[in-house]
């Protein structure tokens, strides 16, 4: 008797009655060995290929071994140059996270269809990794069922059905082998996100601190440490930040002198292209001044109040760390002017610029 089913189904009709759950696990059994049947039948003769373009950043695995991936889970080379069908495969950079959209067109350039792999980080290697995963699942279900390609409904069997026979769906299950079925559905898990979340990223929040050089501020070169805070969505972001600069001191030849310090608040507001921003910045503050080495010194400050353009460049290090590099043209829009003994030593210079770098965490 077993060798005509399992022991399951064997067990079952030994008593005569059979419940649903029973039931779920047969039927489920059934459809997948029917759609592998079909699927290893189908390509023993004639395998499903595809054509491929690839378009990733510079910090991606490439197109071989994403086709590697693919290949690898298939157990065959998909991918022929004059298949009947191309799959554009592309993986951009959407403010500091990655996102992985798969493109499905037939022979004649027709778009069929698509999926989008939203992450929440710039783990590219997991992207591509999803990614090729998910179109080898798509190549077996339409070797399997002769289904179009390009659908985002693809089925993906987990554990058997928890709905009544009589309602569930009657479409075949994909040619999955047994083995890999959880492994499946849990990185596909990974990738897919509900329509809301991908179509309205909400911003992202970030806090962090920094030095940078200043030209042209003071009498010397002064060094500023910062701090900053920020919002940023996936192509604009706004910034506030406070500086404080190094004491500077310049001396005469008789070695009476005078020092210089600078505290700042500064708001940018900036546009994002993939990795790079421009922002528009405007500084405000005080600048100390104080004699020294002379007989009778004096200490004043005055207002500061500087504009002009921010050029940066972002890396991300993980899912929540990141660096970046930075330079400012500066225009002080306020002009002051240090004298000793009634004479001018020091006026401020119309023009400035700082370069340095940050460190920083964002979240979510």
């Amino acid at each position: 008797m077993r060798r005509n089913g399992g022991s399951d189904l064997w067990e079952l009709c030994q008593d005569g009655s059979m419940t649903v759950g029973a039931m779920k696990r047969i039927t489920f059994m059934v459809v997948l060995s029917l759609a592998s049947g079909t699927g290893e039948s189908r390509a023993g003769h004639e395998p499903f290929a595809v054509t491929v373009e690839f378009h990733a950043p510079p910090t991606c695995p490439d197109e071989v071994e994403f086709k590697t991936t693919v290949s690898d889970r298939l157990g065959y080379d998909a991918f022929l140059a004059n298949a009947p069908y191309h799959v554009l495969v592309d993986i951009s950079l959407v403010g500091r996270t990655l996102e992985g959209r798969i493109e499905w067109r037939n022979a004649e350039g027709r778009w069929m269809g698509e999926r989008r792999f939203p992450s929440r980080s710039a783990d590219c290697q997991e992207l591509v990794r999803a990614m090729g995963f998910a179109l080898a699942l798509q190549i077996q279900f339409s070797a399997a069922t002769g289904a179009p390609p390009g659908s985002d409904d693809t089925p993906v069997p987990a554990e058997p059905p928890t709905a009544p026979v009589s309602e569930r769906s009657t479409s075949p299950a994909p040619p999955a082998r047994p083995q890999e079925s959880r492994a499946m559905t849990e990185e596909a898990a990974l990738t897919e996100q509900p329509d809301s979340t991908r179509r309205h990223p909400g911003p992202t929040l970030g806090i962090g601190g920094g030095a940078h050089l200043g030209f042209g501020l003071t009498s010397d070169v002064v060094p500023f440490g910062r701090i900053f805070g920020n919002v940023a969505w996936p192509h604009l972001a706004l910034e506030l930040a406070g500086e404080l600069g190094w004491p500077t001191i310049t001396r005469r030849e008789d070695g009476a002198g005078f020092s210089q310090q600078l505290l700042l608040a500064s708001v940018a507001g900036c546009g994002i292209l993939a990795r790079g921003s421009v922002c528009l910045l405007v500084k405000f503050g005080q600048i100390f001044v104080s004699g020294k080495d002379i007989d009778e010194p004096a200490w004043a400050r005055g207002p500061i109040f500087e504009t002009g353009l921010r050029l940066g460049w972002t890396q991300p290090l993980g899912r929540h760390v990141f660096v970046s590099a930075h330079g400012v043209g500066l225009v002080n829009v306020t002009h002051w002017r240090v004298t000793l003994d009634r004479y001018q030593v020091w006026s401020s210079s119309r023009l400035a610029a700082t370069v340095g770098l940050d460190i920083g965490v964002s979240w979510p």
